[in-house]
């Protein structure tokens, strides 16, 4: 899986659904879905939403209550909830759910054995993918800033001859 993107030091906008969206300046944005965790295989009819790759993040992947039901479809109600994770003394309950990060080929399935963080309110403003998930999946993530590019990818494949 390789996954290679750019980011801007400008602040710029894109589509999801039927809204336009902010992407404030030095975002990075990539794309995943979100699928109740019962669907074990990719379907594709599944929604892409845009999320903020947060490498400040602790955790798996951080989404509002609705911005699950406007961008990917999916009730709250709907997936299993398995437990909590304190954040500034409240509790965020953790739920069951698949998550695809889009890459230049197939989607890569990401495994969030913990679940993902489904928040009541407006926060965060755009979905985050945490460096947990990154870590967790044992992908590499490049992020050159000379260029304003960033390469994630599972790690190559290393053999020696004899």
């Amino acid at each position: 899986m390789k996954l290679h993107f750019s980011y801007s030091d400008q602040k710029s906008t894109i589509p999801v659904r039927d809204e336009i969206i902010e992407v404030r300046a030095y975002q990075m944005i990539v794309w995943v879905s979100v699928v109740p965790d019962f669907f074990k295989h990719w379907d594709p009819q599944a929604p892409k939403l845009p999320a903020i790759l947060d490498t400040g993040n602790n955790h798996n992947f951080a989404i509002t209550k609705d911005h699950l039901l406007r961008w990917a479809g999916i009730q709250v109600s709907g997936l299993v909830e398995k437990k909590h994770m304190r954040e500034r003394g409240v509790l965020v309950p953790l739920h069951d759910a698949g998550l695809w990060l889009h890459a230049d080929a197939e989607p890569f399935n990401l495994a969030i054995d913990d679940g993902i963080a489904v928040y009541d309110g407006n926060w965060p403003r755009l979905p985050t993918l945490g460096l947990r998930a990154l870590t967790n999946n044992g992908l590499q993530s490049f992020i050159y800033g000379d260029t304003k590019e960033v390469v994630i990818r599972t790690p190559p494949a290393w053999w020696w001859p004899f």
